[in-house]
């Protein structure tokens, strides 16, 4: 069973790998996203398959391209970590006898540190990703009858009417089109009433996040924040914990 995780979390750290890739891609809008041989972003020399192995590679060749000596950004090995971290971490709240709800779980969670550091380096969603996983995760809950048609229905609604009131209020200032797609797949997936969890946890961690960084100056009053990597972490929180949070608040009352 342990030897079971451990080839989950080494495929995570190769999913993170292959999302920088898709990251890059995406940014830079370079064809084939998810085709074609990697390249140093700098040199643009093809990368062998030992320079592309999960945090081995970036030991290996030193931190730094074999081909131009140029430093590789942390970012990459943090990525892959997170990603495989992430990975273990689902395997082990989701169970390994659950094989439809293992995967579902996993392509989720690859999505959603995706686009939580996509949103880290550039401010932004990727409708390329964001939409088609509008998709996914709707037919995934509803085939795979993990919650009610109606909650669904419900879930969904709450955070996109939240959001696009918001963001029409305030002219995209406050938040942009990208969370509303986030506030999508959140509310199909948590359903009603666990998107509430979710979103209160997003804002919650979000606000901690912001008086940190005012308190310690590395914010100003006006500094851009993701608002999508706190959004994820509600939705990954209260996919799994929500029921218990709701009901632990709920016997305080």
């Amino acid at each position: 069973m342990e030897f079971l995780y451990i080839i989950i979390f080494f495929l995570g750290l190769g999913f993170g790998s292959f999302s920088s890739v898709i990251i890059h891609r995406l940014h830079t809008h370079e064809k084939g996203i998810f085709c074609g041989r990697s390249k140093c972003p700098k040199c643009q020399h093809t990368l062998n398959a030992i320079d592309l192995i999960p945090l081995f590679g970036y030991l290996i060749n030193r931190f730094k391209c074999k081909y131009c000596k140029e430093p590789i950004s942390v970012t990459y090995p943090i990525l892959e970590l997170v990603m495989g971290s992430a990975f273990l971490m689902t395997s082990v709240l989701t169970g390994l006898d659950k094989p439809y709800l293992l995967g579902f779980y996993l392509l989720l969670t690859f999505i959603f540190v995706l686009l939580s550091f996509y949103d880290i380096f550039f401010q932004e969603i990727p409708d390329q990703i964001s939409l088609p996983t509008i998709l996914i995760t709707g037919l995934g809950v509803f085939f795979g009858h993990l919650n009610d048609p109606v909650n669904m229905f419900i879930g969904f609604a709450v955070p996109v009417s939240f959001f696009s009131t918001m963001f029409l209020a305030s002219k995209g200032r406050w938040l942009g089109g990208g969370d509303i797609r986030i506030g999508a797949i959140m509310g199909l997936l948590l359903g009603w009433p666990n998107i509430i969890v979710g979103l209160f946890l997003g804002y919650l961690s979000g606000s901690l996040y912001s008086l940190i960084g005012l308190a310690t100056g590395k914010l100003g009053r006006r500094s851009p924040i993701p608002f999508g990597p706190f959004l994820f972490f509600g939705a990954y929180i209260a996919l799994f914990f929500g029921k218990n949070i709701l009901d632990w608040y709920l016997g305080m009352m």
